[in-house]
Protein backbone atom coordinates (compact mmCIF):
# COMPACT_ATOMS: atom_id res chain seq x y z
CA UNK A 1 0.00 0.00 0.00
CA UNK A 2 1.22 3.56 -0.74
CA UNK A 3 -0.06 6.21 1.80
CA UNK A 4 -0.94 9.73 0.28
CA UNK A 5 -3.69 11.85 1.14
CA UNK A 6 -5.90 10.25 -1.99
CA UNK A 7 -5.27 6.66 -1.06
CA UNK A 8 -6.41 7.41 2.96
CA UNK A 9 -9.78 9.36 1.46
CA UNK A 10 -10.46 6.37 -0.86
CA UNK A 11 -9.72 3.97 1.79
CA UNK A 12 -11.70 5.48 5.00
CA UNK A 13 -14.19 6.52 2.16
CA UNK A 14 -15.07 2.81 1.24
CA UNK A 15 -14.97 1.47 4.41
CA UNK A 16 -17.90 4.25 5.61
CA UNK A 17 -19.65 2.84 2.40
CA UNK A 18 -19.41 -0.52 3.08
CA UNK A 19 -20.92 -0.03 6.51
CA UNK A 20 -23.80 2.21 5.23
CA UNK A 21 -24.43 -0.12 2.56
CA UNK A 22 -24.89 -2.91 4.92
CA UNK A 23 -26.92 -0.66 6.79
CA UNK A 24 -29.27 0.22 4.08
CA UNK A 25 -29.42 -3.59 2.75
CA UNK A 26 -30.76 -4.30 6.53
CA UNK A 27 -33.04 -1.49 6.68
CA UNK A 28 -34.30 -2.79 2.99
CA UNK A 29 -35.18 -6.43 4.48
CA UNK A 30 -36.61 -4.66 7.50
CA UNK A 31 -39.27 -2.64 5.17
CA UNK A 32 -40.08 -6.24 2.91
CA UNK A 33 -40.91 -7.70 6.01
CA UNK A 34 -42.78 -4.69 7.84
CA UNK A 35 -44.83 -4.70 4.42
CA UNK A 36 -48.61 -6.29 4.32
CA UNK A 37 -48.99 -8.96 2.10
CA UNK A 38 -50.73 -7.05 -0.16
CA UNK A 39 -50.20 -3.66 -1.67
CA UNK A 40 -50.61 -1.62 1.08
CA UNK A 41 -47.73 0.21 2.59
CA UNK A 42 -47.35 0.25 7.07
CA UNK A 43 -46.70 2.59 9.16
CA UNK A 44 -43.58 1.38 10.18
CA UNK A 45 -42.98 0.12 6.62
CA UNK A 46 -43.35 4.07 4.92
CA UNK A 47 -41.22 5.40 7.95
CA UNK A 48 -38.19 3.30 7.43
CA UNK A 49 -38.63 3.68 3.22
CA UNK A 50 -38.20 7.56 4.37
CA UNK A 51 -34.93 6.19 6.02
CA UNK A 52 -33.79 4.18 3.02
CA UNK A 53 -34.30 7.39 0.85
CA UNK A 54 -31.95 8.97 3.17
CA UNK A 55 -29.55 6.54 2.82
CA UNK A 56 -29.43 6.05 -1.05
CA UNK A 57 -28.85 10.10 -1.37
CA UNK A 58 -26.12 9.98 1.08
CA UNK A 59 -24.28 6.89 -0.64
CA UNK A 60 -24.92 8.34 -3.93
CA UNK A 61 -23.17 11.93 -2.84
CA UNK A 62 -20.62 9.90 -1.36
CA UNK A 63 -20.25 7.69 -4.26
CA UNK A 64 -20.03 10.42 -6.75
CA UNK A 65 -18.10 12.57 -4.37
CA UNK A 66 -15.31 9.80 -4.48
CA UNK A 67 -15.06 9.11 -8.48
CA UNK A 68 -12.68 12.55 -9.09
CA UNK A 69 -11.01 11.83 -5.26
CA UNK A 70 -10.30 8.22 -6.96
CA UNK A 71 -9.08 9.40 -10.51
CA UNK A 72 -6.86 11.87 -8.73
CA UNK A 73 -5.30 9.53 -6.67
CA UNK A 74 -4.50 7.58 -9.74
CA UNK A 75 -2.66 10.33 -10.86
CA UNK A 76 -0.87 10.93 -8.10
CA UNK A 77 0.21 7.76 -7.89
CA UNK A 78 2.12 8.07 -11.21
CA UNK A 79 5.73 8.61 -9.62
CA UNK A 80 5.42 5.79 -7.22
CA UNK A 81 5.65 3.14 -10.37
CA UNK A 82 8.58 3.11 -11.81
CA UNK A 83 7.44 2.84 -15.86
CA UNK A 84 4.63 4.33 -15.43
CA UNK A 85 3.97 7.54 -18.01
CA UNK A 86 0.30 7.93 -16.78
CA UNK A 87 -2.53 6.89 -14.68
CA UNK A 88 -2.78 3.46 -16.89
CA UNK A 89 0.37 2.61 -15.20
CA UNK A 90 -1.23 2.64 -11.79
CA UNK A 91 -4.29 1.23 -13.18
CA UNK A 92 -2.26 -1.75 -14.65
CA UNK A 93 -0.58 -2.20 -11.06
CA UNK A 94 -3.68 -2.48 -9.20
CA UNK A 95 -5.47 -4.99 -11.70
CA UNK A 96 -8.12 -6.37 -11.50
CA UNK A 97 -8.91 -3.99 -8.69
CA UNK A 98 -8.64 -0.97 -10.16
CA UNK A 99 -10.41 -2.24 -13.34
CA UNK A 100 -13.51 -3.58 -11.44
CA UNK A 101 -13.38 -0.01 -9.49
CA UNK A 102 -13.20 1.77 -12.63
CA UNK A 103 -16.13 -0.20 -14.39
CA UNK A 104 -17.78 0.50 -11.47
CA UNK A 105 -17.17 4.53 -10.97
CA UNK A 106 -19.73 4.17 -14.61
CA UNK A 107 -21.94 2.47 -13.84
CA UNK A 108 -22.76 2.58 -10.04
CA UNK A 109 -23.97 6.49 -10.71
CA UNK A 110 -26.19 5.41 -13.43
CA UNK A 111 -27.72 2.78 -11.22
CA UNK A 112 -28.41 5.04 -8.78
CA UNK A 113 -29.11 7.62 -10.65
CA UNK A 114 -32.27 5.47 -12.08
CA UNK A 115 -32.98 4.34 -8.27
CA UNK A 116 -33.31 8.24 -6.86
CA UNK A 117 -35.39 9.52 -10.39
CA UNK A 118 -37.93 6.61 -9.77
CA UNK A 119 -37.86 7.04 -5.37
CA UNK A 120 -38.17 10.80 -6.13
CA UNK A 121 -41.38 10.83 -8.21
CA UNK A 122 -42.75 8.15 -6.21
CA UNK A 123 -42.64 10.15 -2.70
CA UNK A 124 -44.49 12.91 -4.60
CA UNK A 125 -47.73 10.28 -5.31
CA UNK A 126 -50.35 10.45 -2.83
CA UNK A 127 -49.45 6.11 -1.99
CA UNK A 128 -46.13 6.13 -3.34
CA UNK A 129 -47.02 3.18 -5.46
CA UNK A 130 -43.58 2.01 -6.25
CA UNK A 131 -42.29 1.47 -3.00
CA UNK A 132 -42.16 -2.04 -3.08
CA UNK A 133 -40.44 -1.72 -6.35
CA UNK A 134 -37.80 0.75 -5.01
CA UNK A 135 -36.98 -1.39 -2.10
CA UNK A 136 -36.53 -4.63 -3.52
CA UNK A 137 -34.09 -3.54 -6.49
CA UNK A 138 -32.49 -1.35 -3.77
CA UNK A 139 -31.83 -4.68 -2.30
CA UNK A 140 -30.81 -6.71 -5.23
CA UNK A 141 -28.90 -4.26 -7.15
CA UNK A 142 -27.97 -0.71 -5.62
CA UNK A 143 -26.38 -2.08 -2.56
CA UNK A 144 -24.48 -4.96 -3.59
CA UNK A 145 -23.17 -2.52 -6.46
CA UNK A 146 -22.12 -0.34 -3.79
CA UNK A 147 -20.80 -3.18 -1.71
CA UNK A 148 -18.65 -4.21 -4.88
CA UNK A 149 -17.87 -0.66 -5.48
CA UNK A 150 -16.58 0.59 -2.44
CA UNK A 151 -14.86 -2.96 -2.06
CA UNK A 152 -13.09 -2.08 -4.98
CA UNK A 153 -11.50 0.66 -4.01
CA UNK A 154 -10.39 -0.94 -0.23
CA UNK A 155 -8.41 -3.79 -2.27
CA UNK A 156 -7.05 -1.23 -4.97
CA UNK A 157 -5.72 0.94 -2.52
CA UNK A 158 -4.24 -2.14 -0.18
CA UNK A 159 -2.28 -3.77 -3.10
CA UNK A 160 -1.18 -1.12 -5.06
CA UNK A 161 2.25 -0.96 -4.40
CA UNK A 162 5.41 1.01 -6.15
CA UNK A 163 6.17 -1.53 -8.36
CA UNK A 164 7.76 -1.18 -11.96
CA UNK A 165 4.54 -0.51 -14.44
CA UNK A 166 4.67 -1.31 -18.25
CA UNK A 167 4.24 2.09 -20.21
CA UNK A 168 0.45 2.61 -21.75
CA UNK A 169 2.13 2.68 -25.53
CA UNK A 170 2.92 -1.04 -24.99
CA UNK A 171 -0.98 -1.61 -24.80
CA UNK A 172 -2.50 1.65 -26.97
CA UNK A 173 0.23 1.67 -29.70
CA UNK A 174 0.95 -2.23 -29.78
CA UNK A 175 -2.52 -3.45 -31.59
CA UNK A 176 -4.77 -0.77 -29.84
CA UNK A 177 -8.06 -1.52 -28.49
CA UNK A 178 -10.87 0.22 -30.21
CA UNK A 179 -9.34 1.13 -33.25
CA UNK A 180 -10.95 0.28 -36.83
CA UNK A 181 -8.41 3.06 -38.16
CA UNK A 182 -5.73 0.24 -37.28
CA UNK A 183 -8.06 -2.49 -39.29
CA UNK A 184 -9.42 -0.86 -41.89
CA UNK A 185 -6.74 2.35 -42.79
CA UNK A 186 -6.37 5.83 -40.93
CA UNK A 187 -9.31 7.38 -43.44
CA UNK A 188 -11.65 5.52 -40.66
CA UNK A 189 -10.57 7.53 -38.10
CA UNK A 190 -11.92 10.96 -39.28
CA UNK A 191 -15.05 8.79 -40.33
CA UNK A 192 -15.58 7.57 -36.89
CA UNK A 193 -14.68 10.80 -35.20
CA UNK A 194 -17.84 12.82 -37.54
CA UNK A 195 -20.17 9.55 -36.75
CA UNK A 196 -19.45 10.36 -33.09
CA UNK A 197 -20.22 14.34 -33.03
CA UNK A 198 -23.28 13.48 -35.48
CA UNK A 199 -25.33 10.89 -33.19
CA UNK A 200 -24.35 13.01 -30.11
CA UNK A 201 -26.01 16.41 -31.81
CA UNK A 202 -28.77 14.16 -33.10
CA UNK A 203 -29.64 12.77 -29.58
CA UNK A 204 -29.84 16.33 -28.10
CA UNK A 205 -31.79 17.32 -30.84
CA UNK A 206 -34.14 13.54 -29.83
CA UNK A 207 -34.46 14.93 -26.42
CA UNK A 208 -37.53 16.64 -27.61
CA UNK A 209 -39.45 14.43 -29.43
CA UNK A 210 -42.20 12.27 -27.47
CA UNK A 211 -41.03 9.26 -26.20
CA UNK A 212 -44.07 7.72 -24.45
CA UNK A 213 -44.66 5.26 -27.67
CA UNK A 214 -42.69 1.98 -27.33
CA UNK A 215 -41.30 2.56 -30.58
CA UNK A 216 -39.76 6.07 -30.14
CA UNK A 217 -38.57 4.71 -26.38
CA UNK A 218 -36.80 2.22 -28.14
CA UNK A 219 -35.16 4.22 -30.66
CA UNK A 220 -34.19 6.73 -27.92
CA UNK A 221 -32.05 3.71 -26.08
CA UNK A 222 -30.49 2.72 -29.62
CA UNK A 223 -29.63 5.90 -29.74
CA UNK A 224 -28.02 6.19 -26.57
CA UNK A 225 -26.26 3.08 -26.26
CA UNK A 226 -24.36 4.12 -29.92
CA UNK A 227 -23.74 7.65 -29.17
CA UNK A 228 -21.84 6.17 -25.86
CA UNK A 229 -20.22 3.99 -27.98
CA UNK A 230 -18.95 5.96 -30.92
CA UNK A 231 -17.43 8.42 -29.04
CA UNK A 232 -15.07 5.23 -26.96
CA UNK A 233 -14.02 4.56 -30.00
CA UNK A 234 -13.57 8.03 -31.18
CA UNK A 235 -11.79 9.06 -28.34
CA UNK A 236 -9.18 6.19 -28.60
CA UNK A 237 -9.24 6.11 -32.47
CA UNK A 238 -8.57 9.59 -33.03
CA UNK A 239 -9.36 11.96 -30.70
CA UNK A 240 -6.42 11.33 -28.46
CA UNK A 241 -4.21 11.09 -31.43
CA UNK A 242 -5.01 13.98 -33.10
CA UNK A 243 -5.14 16.17 -29.54
CA UNK A 244 -1.65 14.54 -28.51
CA UNK A 245 -0.12 14.83 -31.87
CA UNK A 246 1.22 11.53 -31.97
CA UNK A 247 -0.46 9.81 -34.69
CA UNK A 248 0.31 6.28 -33.23
CA UNK A 249 -0.38 6.92 -29.85
CA UNK A 250 -4.27 5.96 -28.26
CA UNK A 251 -4.17 6.15 -24.73
CA UNK A 252 -7.02 8.23 -23.25
CA UNK A 253 -5.10 8.42 -19.87
CA UNK A 254 -2.72 10.82 -21.57
CA UNK A 255 -4.89 12.61 -23.16
CA UNK A 256 -6.73 13.29 -19.82
CA UNK A 257 -3.16 14.09 -18.44
CA UNK A 258 -2.32 16.46 -21.10
CA UNK A 259 -5.76 18.29 -21.80
CA UNK A 260 -7.71 17.53 -18.40
CA UNK A 261 -10.90 19.76 -19.58
CA UNK A 262 -11.47 16.84 -21.85
CA UNK A 263 -12.00 14.87 -19.01
CA UNK A 264 -14.74 17.08 -17.73
CA UNK A 265 -16.43 17.16 -21.33
CA UNK A 266 -16.17 13.25 -21.46
CA UNK A 267 -18.14 13.47 -17.97
CA UNK A 268 -20.28 16.01 -19.78
CA UNK A 269 -20.90 13.00 -22.28
CA UNK A 270 -21.65 10.29 -19.78
CA UNK A 271 -24.01 12.66 -17.87
CA UNK A 272 -26.50 13.45 -21.30
CA UNK A 273 -26.16 9.64 -22.15
CA UNK A 274 -26.96 8.50 -18.54
CA UNK A 275 -30.03 11.33 -18.41
CA UNK A 276 -31.44 10.42 -21.36
CA UNK A 277 -31.63 6.47 -20.11
CA UNK A 278 -32.85 7.80 -16.84
CA UNK A 279 -35.88 9.53 -18.68
CA UNK A 280 -36.46 6.80 -20.59
CA UNK A 281 -36.47 4.24 -17.44
CA UNK A 282 -38.21 6.82 -15.36
CA UNK A 283 -41.17 6.67 -18.58
CA UNK A 284 -41.10 2.36 -19.12
CA UNK A 285 -41.77 2.19 -15.63
CA UNK A 286 -44.65 4.79 -14.89
CA UNK A 287 -46.33 3.11 -17.81
CA UNK A 288 -45.88 -0.27 -16.47
CA UNK A 289 -47.53 0.70 -13.37
CA UNK A 290 -50.53 2.23 -15.50
CA UNK A 291 -49.45 5.78 -13.59
CA UNK A 292 -50.18 9.11 -15.09
CA UNK A 293 -47.75 10.67 -17.48
CA UNK A 294 -48.47 13.59 -16.38
CA UNK A 295 -47.24 13.68 -12.57
CA UNK A 296 -43.55 13.06 -13.91
CA UNK A 297 -43.85 15.95 -16.33
CA UNK A 298 -41.88 17.94 -14.89
CA UNK A 299 -38.93 15.50 -14.26
CA UNK A 300 -39.04 14.43 -17.49
CA UNK A 301 -38.30 18.12 -18.98
CA UNK A 302 -35.40 19.02 -16.56
CA UNK A 303 -34.10 15.36 -18.08
CA UNK A 304 -34.13 16.32 -21.25
CA UNK A 305 -32.93 19.65 -20.39
CA UNK A 306 -29.71 18.27 -18.49
CA UNK A 307 -28.93 15.88 -21.74
CA UNK A 308 -29.48 18.00 -24.18
CA UNK A 309 -27.09 20.84 -22.74
CA UNK A 310 -24.51 18.07 -21.56
CA UNK A 311 -24.75 16.76 -25.17
CA UNK A 312 -24.25 20.18 -26.69
CA UNK A 313 -21.85 21.10 -24.75
CA UNK A 314 -19.66 18.24 -24.48
CA UNK A 315 -19.81 18.26 -28.63
CA UNK A 316 -18.89 21.74 -28.92
CA UNK A 317 -15.52 20.79 -26.96
CA UNK A 318 -14.98 17.77 -29.16
CA UNK A 319 -15.01 19.98 -32.45
CA UNK A 320 -13.15 22.94 -30.88
CA UNK A 321 -10.32 21.03 -30.11
CA UNK A 322 -10.04 18.96 -33.38
CA UNK A 323 -10.21 22.15 -35.50
CA UNK A 324 -7.30 23.70 -33.02
CA UNK A 325 -5.49 20.24 -33.68
CA UNK A 326 -5.91 20.55 -37.12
Amino acid sequence: MIVTVTTIIVLVVGLLSVLLGLYGAVTAVSILEEMDDGMEVTVPAEQKYYLLGLIGVVLLTTRLLVVPVFFWTLQSLVPYCPGAMCAYGVVNVGNPYSSLALILKLTLPFAYGMWLVVELSNRGQPRMPLLRWLVRSSLVVLFPMVLADASADILFIASVAPVYAPCCSSIYDVDPPFSPSAVLGPEWGAVVLVAAIVTAVVLAAFQWVDTLRPSHRLLALVLTSVSGLLYLVALHDTYAPLLLGLPTHHCPYCLFQEYPDTALFSALLWVGVAATGWRVGLESIWLRYGLEVADIDATRSVLRKVASVALIFSMTSMVSHSIVAL
